[in-house]
């Protein structure tokens, strides 16, 4: 039975009655659990702070964000693997501003403390205390293995996992189905149409989750507007509106 799409009108949620049971959620991590943009911040200002170059948010973040979506773009794409993404963000960054760095120390010192940055959104775990149990769930993430382990491990995430796939570990990256292949493979699940995708990006996620032939949701907190083609089964603004169709 085919999941009906969630249709939105205001904030109320309408939705058919005939509903599909998935047994396996698939999470996103940076952006949908975790809080990326804060850790982001919070790294760049100690890296830059421990370099010597007072920090100055509002300009410099803007600039690396821009220059770090389009590298992590063209990493989704095989443009670039992630040992060079590493430093030549930081070199991108040192042109664009005119700031002397040395791209592989400040590399280094932003890795660290972006480790350490394990801000979960509010209610995360309380929905996964919800989840488990009904479903099986996991983790399917575009991340560096020295950052998103070290950042798991500070949190209780690893408790609910059926699995957490990270795409430095596996040589792979989303939206290539075959990282979901991998998770289900270690979640013990067989079916990929009893599985939905939750994430934030419609590039990775999204269309990795339907590369996958699975269901997607689309979490999209800040009601940005759909400019591709690509079309979720779900789409909500809160991790809790999940519970009004699982």
């Amino acid at each position: 039975m085919k999941a009906t799409p969630l249709i939105r009108q205001g904030e109320s949620i309408i939705q058919d009655s005939m509903e599909k049971r998935y047994r396996l959620i698939l999470f996103d991590a940076d952006g949908t659990l975790f809080d990326y943009e804060k850790a982001e911040d919070t790294a760049l200002d100690a890296a830059m702070t421990e370099e010597g170059v007072p920090y100055q948010r509002e300009e410099h973040r803007d600039v690396y964000r821009a220059i770090n979506q389009e590298l992590w773009e063209l990493f989704e794409q095989g443009g670039i693997q992630a040992a060079e993404l590493r430093v030549e963000r930081f070199k991108r960054f040192s042109d664009a501003t005119g700031i002397p760095l040395d791209p592989v120390s400040v590399s280094r010192r932003y890795l660290k403390h972006l480790s350490e940055g394990a801000f979960l959104y509010d209610g995360v775990e309380t929905l996964l205390k919800k989840l488990r149990g009904r479903y099986k769930i996991g983790i399917v993430t575009n991340g560096l293995k020295e950052v998103q382990r070290h950042r798991f491990a500070k949190t209780n995430l690893p408790h609910y996992m059926s699995c957490i796939i990270v795409s430095d570990e596996v040589g792979v990256q989303k939206p290539d189905p075959a990282i979901f292949r991998i998770a289900l493979k270690e979640a013990g699940e067989s079916d990929p149409e009893l599985t939905l995708v939750v994430g934030d990006s419609l590039t990775s996620d999204i269309q990795g989750g339907k590369n996958a032939g699975m269901d997607t949701c689309w979490f999209n907190p800040t009601a940005k507007e759909n400019q591709t083609s690509l079309l979720p089964t779900y789409e909500i603004r809160k991790l809790e509106e999940l519970l009004e169709f699982l």
